[in-house]
């Protein structure tokens, strides 16, 4: 097996990030949600009680958990494939199998497949240099 030409892992600044835009948008549509049942029936509280609500849940709950979900994920681009390697193991995906790699949201290089599959590269710093990367070497093999 060749060695690595890039390798790649989540980073905690880049969840955080993604953590944050998150919230305060779920934040800002429960306040909204809370100001019209407030205007309509006069209970205004809910319009403290949404956000402190979505708060509790994402420190809580939410963010923790896809956290230690991915924390430990390796990503490898190797001269034939794009290697995972996770807590739940290694899968090797084929660089002839991948038809394009697209960004998301500016926190996740999502990589197409042949059989209609999709498989995401999470919370990395740099999704578009990954996505290039990934398909110059595909490009590369096919060549």
């Amino acid at each position: 097996m060749s060695d690595a030409l890039a390798a790649w892992s989540p980073t905690l600044p880049v969840f955080m990030r993604r953590c944050a835009i998150v919230g305060l948008l779920t934040i800002g549509l429960m306040m909204g949600l809370g100001w019209g049942i407030g205007k309509t029936t006069g209970f205004w509280q809910v319009i403290y009680v949404g956000p402190v609500l979505v708060l509790a849940y994402n420190i809580g709950f939410d963010d923790p958990a896809r956290w230690r979900a991915v924390r430990q994920d390796r990503w490898y681009l190797r001269s034939d494939a794009l290697i995972h390697h996770g807590p739940d193991g290694e899968v090797r995906i084929p660089l002839a199998d991948i038809l394009d790699v697209r960004t998301r949201l500016g926190w996740s290089a999502v990589v197409y497949l042949k059989d209609r599959q999709r498989v995401r590269i999470a919370y990395v710093e740099t999704p578009n240099k990954i996505a290039a990367q990934i398909i110059a070497a595909r490009n590369r093999l096919t060549l």
